[in-house]
């Protein structure tokens, strides 16, 4: 337990800068706003297939209309879009290479790669935005101290048009600082004016970065025909272990490819575990592990080899003798043993 105690106490550096906050203020593009001749109402018909409920159709008239306004997106980099139809229909979303709109997620970011995109009908579709980053510990992190604890040893409404068919773009960039580029939480509200006391859209994006570590709970079969030499009323006797012992083991992995801790996706990914059983005894473990793809469950098979710190009996004693309660009979011995189960990640 003070081993326990010792490891939390290591990290609450790391934990206490998880709350540091940022206002960011981003760059206009060179250009912007843009105003487009929106030929083919583009913006009109992106509104309605939004509140027709086909979000897809939605975002595909967008960014035909970015596109035409001569703005290339690249796919690596994340674009907050905010579609001003009207003052109650302003949808807020990501552009992301084949991301869905309403994707909250981002897997880390560089200095230069958040862009915003405001949409409008209304002339220099001008707005007030405002961003806060918020730091955080990255997800495993902020789930070790759970996997210290496994171990006992420590409306209706139309578009609002200013001149037919002509749509405003307001584009500008982030400039990230580094410390907020791996983990944090991106908080962003649009607003017509300052001084409006209701905001247009408002969302909060979740950035966490790949990662290559996670957790993970493995139960592996122990030997068969395994036993334990130990004292029962002074005697030395030989205690049979179950055939088919289930052995678990907290697992801590490393991905050789960074992967999303946060979802199933990770379930296919060839990674390098070590741990220690979940037992009184202590019994680390070293090994391979790969995952099987499953709807409801992240799976994994691994194998390796653990190596037991067992009791073996001093050589001036034998089964069955009985000894003094202040007699040790035992000495230490490592026991070496190939071990094959599954693994679910952990929590």
């Amino acid at each position: 337990m003070r081993f326990v105690w010792m490891v939390i106490f290591l990290l609450v550096p790391l934990f206490s800068s998880a709350q540091e906050r940022t206002i960011l203020v981003p760059k206009a593009e060179p250009g912007s706003p843009f105003k487009v001749s929106d030929t083919n109402d583009l913006f009109g018909q992106s509104y309605r297939w939004f509140i027709e409920g086909d979000y897809q159709r939605g975002v595909d008239s967008l960014r035909q209309l970015i596109t035409q306004a001569g703005i290339v997106l690249d796919k690596e980099a994340y674009y907050i879009v905010v579609a001003n139809f009207n003052n109650e229909e302003t949808p807020i979303g990501i552009f992301h290479g084949n991301s869905h709109f309403h994707d909250t997620r981002l897997y880390g970011l560089k200095s230069d790669s958040l862009f915003y995109i405001f949409i409008s009908r209304d002339k220099e579709a001008k707005s007030y935005l405002s961003t806060v980053l918020i730091r955080k510990s990255s997800y495993f992190e902020e789930v070790l101290p759970h996997f210290i604890g496994l171990f006992p040893i420590f409306s209706q409404a139309t578009v609002h048009i200013t001149g037919k068919y002509r749509t405003w773009m307001d584009v500008r960039k982030f400039e990230i600082p580094k410390k907020f580029q791996k983990n944090c939480d991106i908080s962003v509200i649009v607003k017509k004016d300052l001084s409006d006391e209701r905001f247009l859209a408002h969302e909060v994006f979740d950035n966490t970065s790949l990662e290559r570590w996670s957790f993970g709970i493995g139960t592996a079969i122990t030997s068969v025909d395994d036993v334990d030499i130990t004292l029962e009323n002074g005697v030395i006797v030989i205690r049979p272990k179950p055939k088919g012992d289930l052995a678990t083991f907290g697992l801590i992995n490393y991905h050789f490819k960074a992967v999303d801790t946060k979802a199933r996706r990770m379930s296919t990914s060839i990674h390098l575990s070590g741990g220690l059983r979940i037992s009184e005894t202590i019994e680390p473990i070293l090994g391979f592990g790969f995952g099987i793809p499953i709807d409801f469950i992240d799976l994994h098979i691994f194998g390796g080899y653990s190596v037991e710190f067992s009791k073996e009996l001093k050589s001036e004693y034998h089964i069955g003798q009985t000894v003094a309660g202040n007699v040790d009979p035992f000495k230490l011995k490592l026991k070496g043993k190939p071990r094959v189960g599954i693994e679910i990640k952990f929590p």
